[in-house]
């Protein structure tokens, strides 16, 4: 396959021609890496000279929507006075590179970004915090949605994305409240014939951009994230998500002054959950709960127990299940229905499905119940023999709301869903509704069954286990690390899905391993500690957790 990306000839001559920069308006004194904050091993040291936890809020600054423009009204000086009063000690800045530089006149800087930032600079000092940059949006595009290939297949967005950087930090290479620079956001390459050759494009630019910055500020440490993905751009093979280890998607830099920085939103079904623009509709997850996340199965189906037809009314057949222990034969349990016989004309309809777990004193929980009220069928795994059969949501469900329909099928069809831990002692049963229509067969509702090990259900220690794969890497190679980012967006927070928790136990884990973190995001609809549109002030505060991040913060 062909190279993507080519070495950087002519480098040396695109810099010639950026505009040069004022000197730092911020130098009053000499200053040394004692004045900054600044890595020291495992460890961020402060200026105070002690070790240093970064505790931090992005401000995502509208970065998608006007990114030439600074938008007033999505933070103000009081944000940093509100933040620092919380307990946080820094803010995650986000930037689009169109607020410094347009693309018709590449390497001319706009001084109207650069005075927004000073303005943020003098916020942030007045109250005692500090400011990381993050280039959430270089030239060449954004680069977690993987529509950002230009950065690495134009040389061109390579070369002003360096240079604007150089820009940066000659500007305030003395101004010890810019902590440090994020070089690139969650950047994700080409796919090209090795993994390792893959991620070396990336390996060797962020490599080059270290060194600009380097020379223009030797103080301030610099914020490289690992690579989060790749793209095939040749439609030939894919992405081998065995090989995204920290071992190997983070560069390794000979600079005593970087901080190794990792996003988590894990469990992505959680964390994004109900939400169509990321493929979630109709998705919901509680924290913690026995949903599992991740196992090693002996087999995906060891066996099945069919419910009893108990009772039919207006043509829909109430089913019930008999309870299940555990046994040695099988651990998981997961509710899947059946419909044999649709034809081409006919169709099975499920509605209101829900599994229960009862412990030994008889308390009932709901481990999931599923009413296609939302419309969607995304968590719901599909299985025929052949292939065939139709799956869709239909509105002849029970007392005139939505149901799933499985339809046009040669064979058996089988659906199945979420996979539960089975704990000792506790039986499970399913229930739910069902009718049929020109069917020769008949439509099953049943509980199923697998045998796995090594399994994680969706509780703190999976959340741990998940930072403690960073936290080794920090002490084997006696590297700082950041996680730039981790928040629950604002369908996490209701009916009882207990996303505070979630982000209390994501605190509290990274405290353990000394690791930094950033809450994303401080004003926006989706994720925002303040849900109202970043085009109006900051309103609709999420007030949990405010009470939380004020009780953790300022300890």
């Amino acid at each position: 396959m062909k190279k993507i990306i080519e070495r950087f000839a002519g480098f040396i001559l695109s810099m010639l021609i950026v505009l040069p920069s004022p000197p730092s308006v911020y130098a009053e004194k000499a200053l040394t890496q004692s004045d900054f904050v600044h890595a020291q091993g495992r460890n961020v040291i402060g200026t105070d000279g002690e070790r240093l936890l970064i505790k931090g809020m992005a401000l995502g600054n509208s970065v998608f929507v006007n990114p030439a423009e600074p938008n007033p009204k999505h933070h103000t000086q009081n944000t940093f006075k509100e933040l620092s009063d919380l307990g946080f000690n820094c803010v995650r800045f986000y930037i689009n590179y169109e607020l410094f530089e347009d693309d018709s006149e590449p390497y001319k800087y706009k001084e109207s970004g650069f005075e927004w930032l000073d303005k943020n600079i003098k916020w942030a000092k007045k109250y005692n915090m500090g400011i990381i940059l993050n280039m959430h949006c270089p030239q060449g595009g954004y680069q977690s949605s993987g529509e950002g290939m230009g950065l690495w297949t134009d040389k061109s967005n390579q070369k002003r994305l360096t240079a604007l950087w150089r820009e940066i930090a000659k500007r305030y290479s003395n101004e010890p409240t810019i902590w440090g620079y994020g070089l690139i956001n969650e950047p994700y390459v080409p796919l090209l014939d090795t993994m390792e050759e893959t991620a070396e494009q990336y390996f060797d630019f962020v490599k080059k951009l270290v060194k600009e910055i380097r020379n223009a500020s030797p103080y301030q440490v610099v914020f490289v994230e690992c690579l989060i993905n790749t793209r095939d751009l040749d439609g030939e093979r894919s992405t081998d998500w065995s090989w995204f280890v920290p071992e190997n998607t983070f560069p390794k830099i000979d600079d005593g002054n970087i901080i190794y920085e990792f996003h988590c939103y894990s469990p992505f079904f959680f964390t994004h959950q109900n939400t169509e623009w990321a493929g979630t509709s109709g998705i919901t997850m509680s924290y913690p709960s026995s949903e599992i996340t991740d196992a090693m199965y002996d087999s995906g189906w060891v066996d099945c127990v069919y419910s009893d037809k108990i009772k039919t009314d207006s043509g829909w057949t109430y089913f019930e299940s008999k309870a299940q222990n555990i046994t040695d034969k099988y651990n998981v349990v997961f509710p899947a229905l059946e419909a044999q016989g649709t034809g081409l004309s006919g169709a099975a309809y499920f509605d209101d499905i829900t599994v229960t777990r009862i412990s030994p004193g008889g308390t009932k929980t709901t481990l999931c119940h599923y009413d296609f009220e939302s419309g969607t069928t995304a968590d719901l795994y599909k299985w025929s023999y052949d292939g065939t059969g139709q799956i869709s949501i239909s509105d002849n469900g029970r007392n005139g709301g939505k149901c799933v329909k499985i339809s046009g099928a040669n064979t058996a069809v089988v659906l199945s869903g979420k996979h539960f831990s089975m704990k000792n002692g506790y039986s499970y049963i399913i229930s739910g509704y069902a009718r049929k229509e020109n069917m020769t067969g008949s439509p099953e509702i049943r509980l199923d069954f697998a045998k796995a090990s090594n399994i994680k259900t969706f509780n703190r220690s999976y959340l741990d286990s998940v930072i403690k794969v960073y936290a080794d890497y920090s002490k084997k190679y006696n590297v700082p690390l950041y996680m730039g980012e981790f928040g629950v967006i604002s369908e996490g927070f209701k009916d009882g899905r207990n996303g505070i928790k979630w982000v209390s136990d994501m605190i509290d884990i990274c405290v353990k391993y000394r690791i930094g973190f950033n809450y994303h995001s401080y004003h926006e609809q989706s994720f925002g500690f303040y849900g109202n549109t970043d085009s109006l002030l900051p309103d609709n505060k999420n007030t949990a957790l405010e009470k939380l991040f004020a009780e953790k913060l300022r300890q």
